[in-house]
C-alpha cells in the first residue's frame, strides 16, 4: 500500500503501544495501593502524599506518549487530507513509531537516561524531516 492511507497503520501502532502503556500505568498503581505503597487518596488530585518510584516512571512514559506524539498524528492526518503519502512518508513514520516503542520500553524497563535521551533525540530527527519535508513539498506547489 503506497498511498497516504497506509500512514493510519503507524498512527494506529503508536496508537495502541499508549493504550498498552497506561494500562500498564494502571496496573502498577493499583498494585501500589493493594500493597499499601501509596495511599489511594493520592490519586484524588497527586498531592497527598507520594508514589512510587514505578508509578512515577510508568506516569512519565504514558505522558510522553501524550506530548510530542502529538505533532506525529497532526503530520500523518494532515498527509492524509493532503493525499501526499509516498514510501519515504511511510518509512519516516515507521521510523518514528519504533524509536517511539523503543524509548518507551527503555523507560519501562532498565530506564538508562541516556539511551533513552538518544532514542528520542533520533525520534525528533525523523519527527522533524516529515514536517520539513511537507513544508518544501508545499513550497513548492504551484497554486
Amino acid at each position: 500500500m503506497t498511498s497516504s492511507i497506509a500512514l493510519f497503520f503507524p498512527m494506529l501502532t503508536l496508537c495502541l503501544f499508549t493504550v498498552l502503556v497506561g494500562l500498564r500505568l494502571f496496573i502498577v498503581r493499583v498494585r501500589a495501593v493493594r500493597r499499601g505503597n501509596v495511599r489511594l487518596s493520592y490519586f484524588r488530585n497527586f498531592t497527598a502524599g507520594t508514589q512510587t518510584e514505578g508509578c512515577a516512571t510508568a506516569q512519565r512514559a504514558y505522558g510522553n506518549l501524550l506530548e510530542v506524539p502529538a505533532l506525529f498524528y497532526v503530520i500523518c492526518v494532515v498527509l492524509m487530507v493532503l493525499r501526499q503519502g509516498d514510501h519515504l512518508y511511510e518509512a519516516l513514520a515507521w521510523a518514528y513509531v519504533v524509536l517511539r516503542v523503543v524509548q518507551g520500553l527503555i523507560h519501562l524497563t532498565y530506564n538508562n537516561v541516556l539511551h533513552r535521551a538518544a532514542v528520542y533525540m533520533a525520534s525528533m530527527a525523523v519527527l522533524t524531516a516529515l514536517w520539513v519535508r511537507l513544508g518544501l513539498a508545499l513550497l513548492a506547489f504551484p497554486g
